[in-house]
């Protein structure tokens, strides 16, 4: 991988890169580190497999994907070999000083929901975490995500389907249906 192909993928796949770094961190400056981290890891491997490999079975935004996952585990772990595995509530701060005058009553409650959502997801085991945030937010079909967490196409369903229903009570439990 060149350069110029490295500022390719980065034109054309970053931002869904970012975005999936952003929904696994919660965080701006965190998901900066972890995209940054990301691209030089994959510029990095991808260099490697091009020298020694057929490249062209290579789907980047996946690969990409996969190492911004697995990196985001690494960070996890040390984080709680630290002991400072602490969610600052600051990460969930999605309120944005709606005025009555500019939004309705429902767009409101949309957004709260949205917040709720969002908190609850990012409350998922990471194993959970990683599978909605890449069906749901990536696009990325069962198979591919099981590619690209090497993982079997059941258990991804499994986890998948065990998420949503986690998901469901908490919903339920604070009153949404």
């Amino acid at each position: 991988m060149t350069k110029h192909d490295l500022e390719k993928l980065i034109e054309i796949r970053g931002k869904d890169i970012y975005q999936f770094c952003y929904h696994l961190t919660g965080s701006r400056e965190d998901a900066d580190d972890l995209y940054q981290e990301t691209l030089y890891k994959a510029f990095e491997k991808i260099q490697k497999i091009e020298d020694s490999e057929d490249s062209s079975l290579i789907n980047e935004r996946n690969y990409c994907l996969g190492i911004a996952t697995r990196l985001y585990k690494n960070i996890i772990r040390k984080k709680i070999r630290r002991k400072e595995e602490s969610l600052d509530d600051e990460q969930f701060d999605f309120n944005s000083n709606l005025s009555s005058d500019f939004c309705t009553e429902k767009k409101v409650e949309e957004k709260e929901l949205y917040a709720l959502l969002r908190k609850s997801i990012h409350e998922l085991p990471i194993k959970q975490r990683q599978v909605v945030y890449l069906f749901y937010f990536a696009d990325m079909s069962l198979k591919d995500i099981g590619n690209c967490l090497r993982i079997p196409e059941g258990t991804v369903k499994s986890r998948l389907n065990t998420a949503k229903g986690s998901l469901k009570i908490k919903l339920e439990e604070k009153g949404y249906e």
